[in-house]
């Protein structure tokens, strides 16, 4: 917690804390003390003594403002604003033996005075003295039980010693007194899955996300956490949450129709992957990729798969220019040995992106299975070839082509580049023999 000291013209000097997020923090000045019934001499000077030694701290002469308030304490050794800032001086110094000294003395001349407990906390936590540390956090969390800041201060200050549970205990006073809250929840969640306890981590989150129903996120990570657990009810109940409060969530669909899947309510999962599907908020390229993914299922595909087919036709009059989703609706005839319309779609494809092989070569096998492409074959295998020589299949596509029409010389051509690319693949040796032999009877 960041403190600011601001110097009055007079002895009473105001200690102001920011705490972000408008927490409430203690506002009583670290000059504070008793009140006095009547104001003797040595008072007098002694505060005067003090507002010189702090003007030069503040003015930048550290060692002046030491000396000052040294010389004050030999003269009024119980004078404990004198100390705190002895205390405050020697810790940025990092004299850590001295500030404690002094700021302790201040703490026990007006132990009221919480400023004076704050430093000695960051005295503690600078000499790495986390006994003494939790022990003044827990003093100051009971003086100002309000202040909640401090109790998360004191949940640090466990933690410092490897103590997550009473990390967490203090955090279960934060909601004690406030109820649920997210800093809380995400803190103690977090704490529970370092210490390896994944139950109690997740109750935090279902807590959390009781306290906040219309909060998507939480409902939504304990819906997938489920999912991963093979708890597909639960996961079931917290989509359906989120569907209450979104309807419109473009997701959301399409993760309802995956839990239903897998829990076998092939009905409902074709309701769902419909409506997330349609929607236009997901490009074309995700929508087809979704419909592939379930189509691969055979219970669902048996009942379904033509349904899908449409779905696609639908998806592919809205955005059919859409860059990369001729590929996928090529792909996903190709999977139901459509080879035909799967060829088609490639060609549109290449038409849009010549620069990836795998749409070369997903092409060419469909092609391969056509009897009436040969020609088609052999041109796309020759642009192929010519794109990315590397590559292996289009050279065995064509000498096997060239071989079939008789034309040894370009079958033998062709085969010799398929050695050099990969000369002990047994395909290729195959193919090699097959030409040599047919060959030499020709």
């Amino acid at each position: 917690m960041k403190k600011t000291l601001y110097l009055c013209a007079t002895i009473t000097v105001c200690l102001l804390a920011s705490c972000g997020g408008g927490k409430q923090v203690a506002t009583d000045s670290p000059y504070r003390r008793k009140p006095i019934v009547e104001v003797t001499e040595s008072q007098l000077r002694a505060d005067s003594a003090m507002i010189e030694a702090t003007t030069q701290m503040l003015l930048g002469n550290p060692e002046e403002g030491v000396a000052r308030y040294q010389k004050l304490l030999r003269d009024s050794a119980t004078y404990a604003p004198a100390h705190y800032e002895l205390g405050r001086a020697y810790l940025a110094m990092g004299w850590l033996d001295s500030a404690l000294a002094h700021t302790r003395q201040a703490c026990r001349l007006n132990g009221d005075n919480v400023w004076y407990r704050l430093l000695l906390a960051r005295v503690y936590e600078r000499r790495q003295d986390a006994k003494n540390l939790i022990a003044t956090w827990e003093g100051i969390v009971k003086s100002y039980p309000d202040v909640l800041d401090y109790y998360y201060d004191l949940s640090n200050a466990y933690l410092t010693t490897g103590d997550v549970a009473g990390s967490i205990e203090v955090l279960d006073r934060v909601e004690h007194r406030y109820g649920v809250t997210e800093e809380v929840s995400l803190q103690k969640h977090k704490l529970w899955m370092a210490i390896e306890k994944p139950d109690k981590a997740r109750k935090e989150l279902e807590r959390l996300a009781e306290a906040m129903p219309n909060e998507i996120r939480y409902n939504a990570i304990l819906a997938e956490t489920y999912m991963g657990e093979k708890n597909y009810a639960k996961a079931l109940g917290y989509y359906n949450r989120i569907l209450a409060a979104n309807p419109d969530d473009e997701n959301i669909h399409i993760a309802l129709a995956s839990c239903h899947m897998t829990m076998g309510n092939l009905a409902e999962a074709y309701k769902h992957l419909r409506l997330g599907v349609l929607n236009r908020s997901i490009d074309g390229q995700h929508r087809l990729r979704f419909l592939a993914e379930f189509m691969r299922d055979q219970r669902f595909f048996a009942t379904y798969g033509q349904r899908c087919f449409l779905l696609a036709d639908t998806i592919a009059a809205q955005c059919g220019g859409e860059e990369g989703y001729h590929f996928i609706y090529g792909q996903m005839l190709a999977a139901q040995e459509r080879y035909a319309e799967a060829a088609k779609q490639f060609v549109a494809h290449l038409e849009q992106d010549k620069s990836q092989y795998a749409s070369w070569e997903a092409l060419l096998v469909c092609e391969s299975r056509l009897e009436d492409h040969r020609a088609q074959l052999i041109e796309h295998a020759q642009a192929a070839a010519e794109l990315f020589p590397l590559h292996l299949r289009p050279y065995l596509i064509l000498a096997e082509a060239y071989l079939e029409q008789g034309d040894c010389k370009q079958a033998q051509s062709y085969i010799g580049r398929g050695l050099m690319v990969s000369p002990s693949d047994a395909t290729v040796i195959e193919l090699n023999n097959k030409i040599k032999q047919q060959c030499q009877k020709d």
